[in-house]
């Protein structure tokens, strides 16, 4: 029996069932380390059955916030002291279950997964003083290294129409990523110095991470993989309870799919939030648009252009040219795959349209709130990394339950400390069974 494990043991078997790539690897890490041997069954069967105990708190009291008066929600949570920043940002990944889907017969299911930030300034997570105009109105230079914007075109939107012709010599980067064109506009040494300076400061950071992200004080982790509609009553009764509704400065940030900008505009637009494009996923847009049917040498200053326009908040000045552009290559035909010019231009031009709203960057950025979703896409990679891979095969309660332990886990209230401490409270006799039988 399950319960013949102590309740200390049971939460080291939850926390190394959660925390391991697999089952198996658990069961053998704790084997070899601490000579306990377990069973592989048991550590899936005990951790499984302890984030279901946790989805279910969730559940309760996600159900109570969702039952609240309009006037309830409004005032807020509580005892709780709404921060002065916040962010919510949302994304999808992937896991495989062992039933099939029936349409397409394939294994792959989508979970959602989401964070609430409290925020501080661009230095310091604990300063929320907001910034005296826009903090960085020009482009980084990482946006203007054309190695760099490549690669995350092709990690990202996968799609980039084929160059031929090298980069001329004046734009053509040097080996530490400084635009030679930048330095020669540079009229000193100080000047030259600070370029350098800003360029070793970008190679510390993450590909997809800009200078002047605002610095996270807390992060709250939420994860199911239920759908659009049940993720976005998780999202948001997690958020107000955490006093985020009633933050003095808020934005929601997120890429350009559907299902996000829907929860956004019927479940947070209405409390003040800003919606935020994430503006790694405008410049691979645009970079493919402008390289599309274009060797480097004409395509680079154009998408120099416009992502200058889109930084300045400019956005409408790039859909005028690229409805020119679109006009001149003409309507994509069934023939064209999606990496040909015309598909390209055509889905950049919409994609602009659709989310034109959420692109006034310089706005952003005089309010503190952050205008990429690199940290939500971390996040995604630790989570993806318990339940995501070709081998792995999980009922929905199975990935449903290790999706809320490893949220739990990265959340920096750490929920599964106060699981633990009321556990025996609310599971009376609990300790009564219990005792340690090695299997």
């Amino acid at each position: 029996m399950d319960q013949e494990l102590s309740p200390s043991l049971q939460e080291k078997v939850a926390l190394v069932g959660e925390l391991l790539k697999s089952f198996p690897q658990a069961a053998s890490a704790v084997d070899r380390l601490l000579g306990l041997t377990i069973g592989r069954m048991r550590f899936e069967r005990v951790t499984e059955r302890l984030g279901a105990e946790r989805v279910a708190e969730r559940d309760r009291d996600a159900e109570q916030v969702t039952q609240l008066r309009l006037m309830d929600k409004i005032a807020g949570s509580a005892g709780v002291t709404p921060p002065v920043v916040g962010a919510i940002m949302a994304d999808g990944g992937r896991f495989q279950q062992n039933v099939a889907q029936p349409d397409s017969g394939k294994h792959w299911y989508e979970y959602k997964a989401g964070l609430c930030l409290t925020l501080g300034t661009l230095h310091d997570a604990n300063d929320t003083t907001a910034p005296s105009g826009d903090p960085c109105p020009q482009v980084p230079l990482s946006l203007l290294n054309f190695e760099h914007v490549e690669t995350l075109t092709r990690e990202i939107a996968q799609r980039v129409a084929s160059t031929s012709r090298s980069l001329p010599d004046e734009l053509r980067p040097d080996e530490k990523g400084v635009l030679l064109e930048e330095l020669r506009a540079s009229t000193g040494l100080g000047e030259i110095v600070r370029a350098a300076e800003n360029v070793v400061r970008e190679e510390q950071r993450s590909a997809r991470e800009l200078p002047f992200s605002p610095k996270i004080k807390s992060r709250e982790v939420v994860a199911t993989t239920g759908n659009a509609h049940e993720f976005g009553r998780l999202l948001v009764a997690r958020a107000w309870l955490l006093g985020l509704f009633q933050a003095a400065r808020k934005g929601f940030v997120a890429d350009g799919g559907s299902w996000l900008w829907t929860l956004f505009e019927q479940q947070l637009k209405a409390f003040g939030f800003e919606g935020i494009l994430d503006i790694i996923h405008g410049v691979t847009h645009v970079f493919a648009a402008a390289m599309a049917d274009r060797d480097r040498a004409a395509g680079w200053p154009i998408y120099r252009r416009w992502i200058t326009w889109i930084w300045q908040g400019e956005v409408s000045r790039v859909i005028v040219e690229l409805q020119a552009r679109a006009q001149e290559l003409g309507e994509p035909t069934d023939a064209d795959k999606e990496t040909s010019p015309r598909r390209i231009v055509a889905s950049t031009l919409k994609y602009l349209e659709n989310h034109r709203q959420y692109m006034n960057y310089p706005r952003y950025r005089e309010l503190g709130l952050p205008i990429t979703s690199s940290v939500m896409e971390s996040t995604m990679k630790e989570l993806n990394y318990r339940v995501k891979g070709t081998e792995k095969f999980w009922s929905q309660p199975g990935a449903e339950a290790l999706l809320q332990l490893r949220s739990d886990r990265l959340s920096d209230s750490q929920p599964l400390t106060k699981f633990w401490k009321t556990r025996s409270h609310t599971r009376p006799g609990l300790h009564a069974r219990s005792r340690l039988i090695l299997a």
